[in-house]
This record gives C-alpha cells, structure tokens and sequence, in this order.
C-alpha cells in the first residue's frame, strides 16, 4: 500500500480552457504515483475525464448572485475541511477581490496552498491589491507553468516561493479515431482555442489568412473553440465573402481528430500562459506556427526545427510563415520528423518531478 500525500485540485470547472484540461490531466498523473487525489469544482461544467473524488459546488445553485456565491463559499469550507488533504493546487481564475478574500479568511490554510499561474496577465490569477501579494507570499508555493512567469512574478514582488511547474502533455489522452473528420482536407490550417478576440486574435488571423497565397489556392482554415466573440468572427467572415474558407466548428470535445488531420496548427495570440495545444500538436506529430509571444511557445517551438516561431505580433511576418509551410515540403517534414520528439521533456513523467519537489519541499 502506497502511502503518499493526499493532493486536492482546486478547479472553476472541468470544461473548455487549456488550464482545465491540464488540471485533469493532472489528476491522472497524481493517481499514477500513488497520490490521493480529491477536486473541488466551483462550476458544474465537467466535460474532461479525471479521476478522483469529486466535490462540486455548481449543482443547485441559487438564482439570486451573491447568494450563489455565499453558499459556494460555506460549502467550499465544508469540503475543504472534510477533504483534509496534505495540500491543494488551485487552477481556478482567481481575480474577484471579495471572493479570494472570503476564501483566504474563511477556507484556506496557507501551507497548504500551491497557487497555479496559467497565464503570463498575472492579474488574472492574482488579485490586484498589496494584500494579495503578501497573502502569495505566505503560501506553499506559486507555481508558474512558464519561465517569462517566473520572470514576471518576481518583478512584480519579492517572493521567494515562486515554482517553475510547466504544463505536461498525457500521451494516453491524445485518442484520435480511426475515421478523419468529414469535409477536412489534409492541407488544411487548424486554429484551437477560446474565441476571445482581445487575447486569441481569430479576428487578425482571418484578415491574415485572406491576404495569403494558401487562402488563393482554396486551402481552408478551421478554427474550433466557443467564447463570446463567435457572432463578431461569424460576421467578419460573412462581410469579407469567407464562408467557404474559414469554419468555425465550435467546442469539439476531442479536437485530437483535427490536429491529426489538418497539417499544421497556427497561433497568433496576444499573450498566452504555456499554451497546452501548442504541446498537444507537437506531442501529435504536427508542427505549429506561433507568435513568439509572451510566455510559452518559445519554450516549445525551435525555431524551423519542429516548428516556425514568428516576430511577436507581425502578422504580415505570420502570413508568410503560412505559405512557407504550405509551399517547404522539405520543411515540413523536417519539422514533423521532429515535433514528438520534441516534447519529451514536457511529458508527465518528466513534470511530475517538478510538482513533488514542490511537495517535499
């Protein structure tokens, strides 16, 4: 019988971003060491496969709001308490002021706390006042899943419990089926991710994508993901005559098909955290187009080796990579020769060392 420390995620839901599914993810990997593994879900969207016991506040919820989130917090605490786990790895976003401030007063215990940073826009996970910096301060660890993060934090305070945790990519969740997607040629430009003009840029990408000569040549791009700028991105497509090539296929809940099928993955966000589909494309063989933006591809992309890193926010720069890509056939296979490979020291078992170093510490 393995004894080892009993681990509780902390997670907003199990559904749609990058963080979430690593957070699952993360689940697996802990089972398989021989953790105890327990997660808490503010949200009662649960989507991704995990394992664990699971605690999840958003069943029956209130209508009115500030009910909603007083209940939450009481049985936050409830179950915190009733879990009584060793420590607690929170992935959630964590920029409501009142809400973290209720959650550190009347729930967590500092020790016990390793604070997740997904993103390189620390204020997404760290609210923005002097007491928050000193409450980061007195926790287990902050874990930072990208080297610019680390950089980050640590010009933005003076804290000595900063972890470098990168994301990790599980082999044995990249199932892919025997059968391709319907109506998706091979050469096809694959984008993934939360349609969120202001961070992803599908507005800029599809503007982009028109302007190259792969667009010319009738060769689509196909953007999945859901978000709240879907019906802008839908009419620019229809203002600019682009039905038939540009899709948006929405969330699709296993998009490893379409990584496998289309023949390389373009990224061209404002900033990014360590962009879990930028390692999943690899880890699949494909190459990746990505902005060298700040914090992540530049972690995961060698440049023209199993991928094509470009001058951050130049999108007549991210264009030509395109067509390269399209038109390099010696290119190409040099970079797909070398995409998996690529990613070996970002597999689970290679990550967790980093986390139970955080562990033992």
């Amino acid at each position: 019988m393995n004894h080892k420390k009993h681990i509780c995620i902390i997670v907003d839901c199990f559904c749609g971003g990058g963080a979430e599914k690593v957070a699952a993810s993360f689940s697996f990997l802990l089972e398989k060491k021989g953790y105890k593994v327990s997660i808490i879900s503010l949200r009662d969207d649960i989507t991704y496969k995990y394992t664990g016991e699971l605690y999840n506040l958003g069943r029956n919820e209130p209508s009115v709001k500030w009910i909603k989130q007083l209940k939450k917090v009481v049985l936050f605490r409830k179950y915190y308490k009733s879990i009584n786990a060793d420590f607690y790895v929170d992935f959630r976003m964590r920029n409501r002021f009142i809400m973290e401030s209720l959650l550190h007063l009347f729930v967590f215990k500092s020790r016990k706390m390793v604070m997740s940073i997904q993103h390189y826009n620390i204020a997404y996970h760290i609210p923005k006042s002097a007491i928050f910096k000193k409450v980061y301060s007195q926790v287990k660890a902050i874990a930072a899943v990208s080297n610019d993060i680390v950089a980050e934090l640590k010009t933005y305070h003076t804290f000595n419990n900063v972890k470098y945790t990168p994301n990790f990519v599980n082999k044995d969740l990249l199932v892919t089926s025997k059968s391709p997607p319907n109506n998706i040629p091979n050469n096809a430009v694959l984008a993934i991710g939360r349609l969120n003009n202001p961070v992803k840029q599908f507005d800029k990408l599809i503007l982009s994508y028109k302007n190259t000569k792969t667009f010319k040549k009738g060769i689509p791009l196909i953007i999945l993901g859901d978000g709240p700028d879907r019906l802008k991105l839908e009419a620019l497509i229809e203002a600019n005559n682009l039905q038939s090539s540009v899709k948006l296929l929405g969330f699709v809940p296993n998009p490893y098909d379409y990584i496998k099928q289309c023949k390389f993955l373009v990224l061209c966000s404002k900033y990014e955290g360590m962009p879990l589909v930028i390692l999943e494309t690899l880890t699949l063989g494909k190459p990746v187009v990505s902005f060298d933006c700040k914090s992540g591809p530049s972690e995961l992309i060698i440049h023209k080796e199993n991928g094509l890193l470009v001058k951050d926010q130049d999108f007549h720069e991210l264009e030509k990579s395109i067509d390269l890509l399209q038109e390099d056939e010696l290119l190409y296979k040099r970079l797909t020769n070398n995409a998996t490979s690529s990613m070996g020291k970002f597999s689970g078992k290679e990550i967790i060392k980093d986390w139970e170093a955080v562990f033992n510490a």
